[in-house]
């Protein structure tokens, strides 16, 4: 998709030269109009700027947002860690407020001192990440290079305002994580001090099950009465997955014992004493082990849903080639919008092993002031070609002065059959034409059809983009395909592609999109293990005495660490199935609701069972090695001083 973004671009400096046809074919002598009316002559660098500002809006503009709503993945991950991590700090200070309380010391106060905690972490945390970040921008800009996008190659680039607005999100961020947990340490009761008090509550509340129940209920309708509505709102769609990933994280503690229980069987069975006890250790505590794999379950729930989606598209393009080309071979001008001489087809068509040659073109013209791509073709060749779905009127009987367009596009624009289209070509001359065709599928030919002998008079140099080869009978792919290639290497040597070949590449923008997708998401991932092995850490200081009393009665330290990884795996696959159970019912939503959108591509969903395999596999080697850290220090513990730990 990033790719053909990028195709978007360049075909919009390439309007843009267009539509300034003539401005350096000579000086006008004074009093003495040269150009045609609606074409202006203005200077180079008025047309450098126009173009950078087009690229800035149609590519960088989408690259930031990419990336911004990327951060806010990340933070969101971030917060759930942050928050697990302060609340197990707390509840394990309770003792602490409540004697601090019991001395004299205000709610105030013990709010305030958790606060001010929060804060600084936030600013050290922060000014750690800002250099860290600016080193992961580095490795990004390598990232782009090899999927295909070269960025300039000045350095990168530091601004006061990047500084500044990194280091106060990450402070707001921590301080918003940390507030529940400091109001709960504010009101720990004096009287605590003087006797055991539990750590925390470990079941969930009756207004968290109500409240959970109720957020994924109305979340889950909403998305799914969004995509499967006759008019499809995307909008919509994003809401309900919100409610429903607010709901699932509510909801999370609640479901946390059984899931947990049910995923830990196989181990207490093949781990024997070590496996039962980290399954136990894992459903003890449903709270907390819901959140810490709340952080995973976010993370692995987007990698899921652009998996989904895009596996989606790819079959759907796929499906639309089968369906739509009649060739056997096209010869496209590449996947940054080249042009093919139209003689190209012509020498194609004289081959013995040829049966037809078709020409597709591109031309450019404005409609109603915003210039559109249109393909140019002979209507009755590209009929027999290309099957688009007419749905009215006929793309092969177009005749001179009709325009062929999509159903989306006649949608957009309130146009029916019959109507006219004022259009201005690049010579500056302008026109009517008239709606001929309307048709349904729009990702092979665009919004807008027109006959080549409309077409001519208004350019100097007509160009192809794609040639459509149907083989003669009897030849064979292989044979055909080798004759037409010996003539395209006289024509520049394009790529000559066989139905498959033409799919895998109109279908490769998504796979890199998908692997820059990956990569960023990647981070958000780890972040979310680190928060796992982080809690376990934590909760290994909590449970000293009782890992203690375990090595006591003769526990080894091998099963005392294959105790704790496996808990760490029990709690990272618990995160890792949400996960994916939350991304396929988003992404089958987003599918749908896409597909029923007038004009879209997408019209299969598609479930990659193999690749949600393997994000469950990977998420279970990366819970062994978040475990291994907390594993490590457990087994080190000395066994009369945990005993005597309080």
């Amino acid at each position: 998709m990033a790719r053909r973004a990028l195709i978007a671009v360049l075909l919009g400096v390439v309007a843009a030269a267009c539509a300034t046809a003539g401005r350096s074919a000579g000086v006008p002598q004074p009093g003495r109009e040269v150009l045609p009316n609606g074409v202006e002559a203005v200077s180079g660098s008025s047309v450098s700027t126009e173009n950078a500002d087009d690229i800035n809006k149609l590519f960088l503009d989408m690259l930031t947002t990419f990336l911004t709503v990327f951060a806010g993945i990340a933070l969101l991950v971030a917060t759930f860690s942050i928050y697990n991590t302060f609340s197990i700090i707390v509840a394990q200070r309770t003792r602490t407020a409540a004697l601090l309380r019991a001395i004299g010391a205000s709610r105030r106060q013990v709010l305030v001192s958790v606060v001010i905690e929060a804060a600084v972490v936030g600013v050290v945390a922060s000014l750690v990440g800002l250099a860290g970040g600016i080193g992961v921008a580095g490795l990004l800009k390598g990232l782009f290079d090899a999927a295909g996008f070269a960025l300039p190659a000045g350095g990168i680039v530091v601004t006061t305002g990047t500084v500044v607005v990194s280091v106060v999100v990450g402070v707001v961020v921590t301080l918003l994580a940390g507030i529940v947990p400091a109001i709960k340490a504010s009101r720990v009761p004096p009287l605590a001090a003087l006797r055991d008090v539990t750590v925390e509550r470990t079941t969930p509340s009756a207004p968290r099950i109500v409240a959970g129940a109720i957020l994924t209920g109305l979340g889950v309708a909403t998305t799914a009465g969004a995509a499967l509505s006759d008019d499809p709102s995307l909008a919509t769609v994003g809401l309900g997955a919100v409610i429903t990933l607010i709901g699932a994280v509510v909801l999370g503690p609640v479901v946390a014992r059984p899931v947990a229980g049910i995923l830990g069987a196989p181990f207490a069975r093949l781990r024997g004493l070590s496996g039962s006890l980290a399954r136990q250790n894992a459903i003890r505590n449903p709270r907390r082990t819901a959140a810490t794999a709340s952080a995973l379950m976010v993370g692995v729930g987007i990698v899921t849903l652009f998996t989904v989606f895009a596996a989606s598209l790819k079959e759907s393009t796929a499906a639309t080639i089968d369906r739509s080309f009649a060739g056997d071979l096209v010869i496209s001008s590449g996947p940054f919008g080249g042009s093919l001489s139209p003689d190209l087809a012509v020498a194609v068509r004289d081959l013995p092993e040829v049966d037809s040659a078709v020409g597709i073109g591109r031309g450019f013209a404005s409609i109603e002031g915003d210039t559109k791509q249109m393909t140019v073709a002979d209507p009755a060749a590209l009929a027999t070609a290309v099957d688009v779905g007419v749905t009215s009127g006929s793309v092969a009987d177009l005749a001179d002065g009709e325009i062929a367009i999509s159903d989306a596009t006649a949608d957009a624009n309130g146009w029916a059959l019959g109507d006219t289209v004022p259009v201005t070509f690049a010579d500056g001359a302008s026109t009517e034409l008239t709606v001929g065709a309307t048709y349904d599928v729009s990702d092979i030919v665009g919004g807008y059809v027109l006959p080549s002998e409309t077409y001519a008079p208004h350019t100097r140099q007509p160009v192809d983009s794609t040639v459509v080869v149907d083989l003669a009978d009897g030849t064979s792919l292989a044979d055909g395909k080798a004759a037409v290639e010996r003539v395209a290497a006289n024509y520049g040597g394009p790529d000559v592609e066989d139905r498959d070949e033409f799919a895998a590449t109109m279908s490769a923008g998504a796979d890199m999109f998908l692997t820059i997708i990956y990569a960023l998401l990647a981070l958000a991932i780890i972040i979310a293990l680190m928060g796992i092995a982080n809690t376990l850490s934590l909760s290994i200081h909590e449970r000293t005495r009782e890992l203690g009393l375990l090595r006591a009665v003769g526990q080894t330290r091998g099963q005392l660490r294959s105790m704790v990884r496996w808990e760490s795996v029990i709690v990272a696959t618990f995160g890792v199935v949400g996960g994916i159970g939350l991304g396929v019912f988003l992404g089958w939503a987003l599918v749908e609701a896409a597909g029923n959108t007038p004009g879209s591509v997408i019209s299969e969903f598609v479930l990659p069972i193999a690749r949600l395999a393997i994000v469950v596999v990977v998420g279970a080697i990366a819970g062994v090695l978040a475990g291994m850290r907390p594993a490590r220090r457990a087994a080190r513990l000395d066994v009369l001083g945990a005993i005597a730990t309080e």
